[in-house]
């Protein structure tokens, strides 16, 4: 399965996630990072088994975890940790219908870090795609 495959899916979890956080925060019952907390339990265990299953840890050692990418792994967490917890937070207090557009704005952030610090190219028809996408969140948006 290609890339584009595995965006999709991440697509459709990703909607969904935004369905389940609006359901399990409307009833005021429990907050958002209860339900953040059980989730990523969920997630943990799941990213846990898979690799297992895809041996990832089979010729692990100690020295492994401060290597350079273990510290951009580190890195990845804290940033995902903020951006889900600040997901969860705003589902639990505005309509997804607002919510979900601006949050969606990371995939413009990614395109620019891409182009700045990874050497992607850059073309004209990236600028106009990356100008109409905000252009589209700010009329969803609003």
């Amino acid at each position: 399965m290609g890339y584009i495959s595995w965006a999709l899916i991440g697509m459709a979890g990703y909607s969904a996630v935004t369905l389940f956080v609006k359901l399990a925060t409307r009833s005021g019952n429990v907050s958002s990072y209860f339900v953040l907390a059980i989730a990523t339990v969920v997630v943990a265990v799941a990213a846990v088994l898979i690799s297992l299953l895809h041996g990832d840890f089979r010729h692990l050692k100690a020295g492994d975890f401060v290597q350079p990418c273990a510290l951009w792994s580190y890195a990845t967490g804290v940033a995902l940790t903020i951006a889900v917890a600040s997901l969860f937070r705003a589902l639990s207090l505005g309509p997804a219908s607002s919510v979900v557009p601006i949050y969606g704005m990371f995939i413009i952030g990614g395109s620019i870090l891409g182009i700045l610090f990874l050497g992607e190219p850059l073309a004209l028809r990236k600028v106009m795609g990356v100008g109409l996408a905000v252009a589209s969140i700010f009329l969803i948006a609003k």
